[in-house]
């Protein structure tokens, strides 16, 4: 077979095929496959390390933070997620006075009752009591403020709570203390118009429903088939006193920059109805200083330019006697009062053969003895929740009985 056959040509020239690729570079790739193997190897295990790094650093603080109470970081989006937060109320105080808080068209103080106070008050009424014989029966009514039923409750961080206190009271009392509270009834109701927009007090609605549980809790009452009078009744002698400008809103009023107080409550002004009584009676106010006794209606609106909620019963009265000239029984009712009491008083009126009411802050004489000498036998003490916490007027409720009272 000659040497220039096609297999003997191959093996002589492949030794020469092998150098000529080595020097030229040709097909270098496949020259050192592991080699290149462990480049990739290693250049992955760069990756894996960098992006463990990452992980640990920024993931782990934000695991350990989270563990720790704090609150993760916000993260950033280029649309922002919308919160629905157009049906959460919201509310301010106002700028001239600080301590008025306006939310949703109405005006709010904020409680600062305390445990102390509350019983302070609880124990003015025991000593009360004690001071007092038998046959004479002491009620408590404290009113709560709108802040407890209007303002929501995701707004009240600053105020106490009116229900706390309250039961701390009432679980104060002893036993011959018989507590009214309306607290639940209102709570029912507070959806209605109880309360003005601008003013704390009741309005003539909410002082129905808290006359509604005072003769549901009244011995005496349930007993000479006194008449509960439905607000269709009552509305026959119907009076009305529109765009009532309350106390709240009278205390935002700068005559620079909030000549009419508070616009929002300017804007929400109240309407002041009231009831006359479907019931004969007399009344007379008296003078302690000048010793008279002069005649006087219940319900006028004489003072409603200066004053609207005059209307009331025995506002900014000293002493007041009103007599029912239906009411055949002996029972006589004392009122001891302030201001927030006014709604409540003229539906009790027919209860009551004489309701004779005293206000706490004006009333000059003492009235241990002028009970045994009017034969009282119903004592009802009727207050706001601020006032029952408030040590002044507590102490001016001990000095009206101070003469038989002992702590």
């Amino acid at each position: 077979m000659s040497n220039y056959s096609h297999r003997g040509y191959a093996q002589r020239t492949s030794g020469y095929s092998r150098r000529r690729h080595k020097g030229s570079g040709f097909r270098r790739k496949n020259k050192h496959p592991d080699a290149l193997k462990k480049i990739l190897i290693a250049a992955a295990a760069v990756l894996v390390c960098g992006l463990i790094f990452i992980f640990v650093r920024y993931f782990g603080s934000f695991v350990s933070s989270f563990k720790n109470g704090e609150q993760p970081p916000v993260q950033t989006v280029d649309t922002p997620v919308q919160t629905a937060t157009s049906d959460l109320p919201e509310g301010y105080y106002d700028k001239v006075d600080n301590k008025v808080f306006v939310s949703e068209g109405s005006a709010y103080l904020m409680f600062k009752g305390i445990d102390k106070t509350a019983q302070n008050y609880a124990a003015v009424l025991n000593s009360i009591a004690s001071s007092m014989s038998d046959d004479v029966t002491l009620y408590n009514m404290v009113i709560p403020t709108n802040t407890e039923f209007g303002l929501a409750e995701n707004l009240r961080d600053a105020s106490n709570s009116q229900r706390y206190n309250l039961d701390l009271i009432s679980s104060s009392l002893m036993y011959n203390v018989h507590s009214i509270d309306i607290y639940n009834t209102l709570d029912k109701h507070k959806d209605e118009y109880i309360y003005y927009r601008t003013d704390q007090n009741l309005t003539s609605l909410g002082g129905y429903y808290a006359y509604l549980d005072y003769v549901q809790n009244i011995k005496s009452i349930e007993s000479n088939d006194t008449p509960v009078y439905s607000l269709d009744k009552l509305s026959e002698k119907q009076g009305v006193i529109r765009h009532f400008e309350g106390e709240l809103l009278k205390r935002t009023v700068d005559e620079n920059t909030q000549p009419h107080g508070n616009q929002e409550l300017f804007n929400n002004a109240d309407t002041i109805v009231y009831y006359k009584l479907p019931v004969h009676y007399g009344c007379f106010r008296v003078d302690t200083v000048k010793g008279e006794y002069i005649e006087k209606d219940l319900f006028t609106e004489e003072d409603v330019k200066t004053d609207p909620l005059s209307v009331f019963p025995a506002r900014n009265t000293e002493f007041m006697v009103a007599t029912n000239l239906e009411n055949k029984t002996e029972d006589k009712l004392l009122i001891v009062k302030d201001h927030a009491a006014e709604p409540v008083i003229g539906y009790l009126i027919p209860c009551y053969r004489e309701v004779h009411i005293a206000d706490a802050e004006l009333y000059k004489g003492g009235l241990t003895q002028y009970i045994r000498d009017n034969k009282i036998t119903d004592v009802l003490v009727i207050n706001g929740i601020d006032d029952a916490n408030n040590t002044l007027y507590c102490q001016r409720l001990r000095d009206l009985f101070d003469s038989s009272i002992t702590d």
